[in-house]
């Protein structure tokens, strides 16, 4: 079998795993990453060994892969090695100077049986085609069949009022009376006492019907939602990468914080309620319509994982973080210093006078103590 090797955009995962699988059906060997890269492999390395090996070189041309300078790096691998290149048109988009010398397959309309047959006879196929072409009346008649339909709905409706609306009673005039008629003058005071009565009637009706009209239209009073009660900002993004089958999802909006949850796929779609002050990270709502993803409610994802590039402004609630204070469990010894007094005894000296034996009439003692307080 054929190698074929397949250059794409993750933004365009969807088609591709189609157009593949189509092509294995025709018998060829489609090597495309996200199904012949394995965890642990050098795919700097494996990339353009598969190249190589490849017989031809598919090429998606769209808006997202004519920025991915992945996409480029391999058709410019291709080109270094002489494979047969051939480019499909899957949106509008400019063909890269590199490419525009070769036929591309146009994919860009609605008929992909067509475009597949096209594609094939550019891989010189001659076996049966995988996918059966869909005839071109049927085609034009499913993409126009909601307009058809509702215009059949609306001359069906005017029809239906037409038919059911009462036929108008002629009223006939004085002009349309038999000429026969007798005048006679009691006739003529009946006239103009029924002339005289008709408006009066007229009148008491008009009276009568305008307070039930009135009634009636304060029965219906217009109730206001309250903007309390306004729905919170809810945002739909899918996760994209070309560099990994999966993500972390963290438990902060940083790098630094721990991984929540088990490691999320890459086109996993969910909602986000908030986002940083910064707008660099994006925090996943609560109430994931899919069971799986609940285990990574509350956690925050990388912006430019979700394709939102660059610094713009992002339509959620800003979250403003609060540090919380750590307690330490080391002990901290503040040393004390007491005074304690010390008493300082100083011996006191006592001199001793000594009478002579001339002066012992007056002899006397006298004795001076002298003591030091501390």
């Amino acid at each position: 079998m054929a190698q074929i090797f397949i250059s794409y955009s993750r933004k365009d995962i969807g088609f591709i795993r189609k157009l593949a699988a189509d092509l294995e059906k025709a018998g060829y060997d489609v090597w495309w990453d996200l199904s012949d890269l394995r965890g642990g492999d050098d795919w700097l390395r494996v990339i353009p060994t598969a190249i190589e090996a490849s017989e031809y070189f598919i090429v998606v041309l769209s808006p997202n892969s004519a920025i991915s300078d992945w996409v480029k790096k391999e058709y410019t691998q291709a080109l270094s090695f002489g494979k047969k290149i051939i480019p499909l048109m899957l949106a509008r988009s400019t063909v890269p100077f590199a490419l525009n010398t070769i036929n591309y397959v146009d994919f860009t309309s609605d008929d992909y049986a067509a475009n597949l047959n096209n594609l094939l006879a550019a891989l010189e196929y001659s076996g049966k085609s995988p996918v059966t072409t869909t005839a071109a009346f049927p085609l034009m008649l499913r993409k126009y069949a909601i307009p058809i339909l509702l215009g059949m709905g609306l001359l069906l409706a005017l029809l239906a009022r037409a038919l059911t609306a009462p036929l108008a009673t002629p009223t006939p005039t004085p002009s349309s009376l038999p000429s026969t008629t007798p005048v006679v003058p009691s006739t003529v005071v009946t006239k103009t006492e029924i002339a005289t009565l008709s408006p009066t009637a007229s009148e008491s009706a008009t009276a009568t019907l305008s307070p039930t009209l009135t009634l009636t239209s304060t029965q219906n009073p217009t109730s206001t939602p309250s903007p309390t009660n306004q729905p919170f900002s809810r945002l739909g993004l899918c996760v994209l990468s070309e560099y990994a089958n999966s993500i972390n999802v963290r438990s902060g909006p940083g790098t630094i914080y721990a991984p929540l949850g088990e490691p999320l796929l890459v086109d996993t779609c969910l909602f986000f309620s908030a986002r940083n002050e910064e707008s660099t990270w994006l925090q996943i709502a609560p109430n994931q319509a899919d069971a799986s993803l609940r285990q990574y409610e509350g956690g925050w994802i990388y912006r430019e994982l979700l394709g939102l590039g660059g610094m713009g402004p992002i339509d959620l609630p800003a979250v403003t973080l609060t540090p919380t204070l750590t307690p330490s469990e080391t002990p901290t010894i503040t040393p004390t210093f007491t005074r304690t007094p010390t008493a300082t005894v100083t011996p006191s000296e006592t001199p001793t006078d000594t009478p002579s034996p001339t002066d012992a009439q007056s002899a006397e003692t006298a004795t001076a103590t002298e003591t030091s307080t501390p």
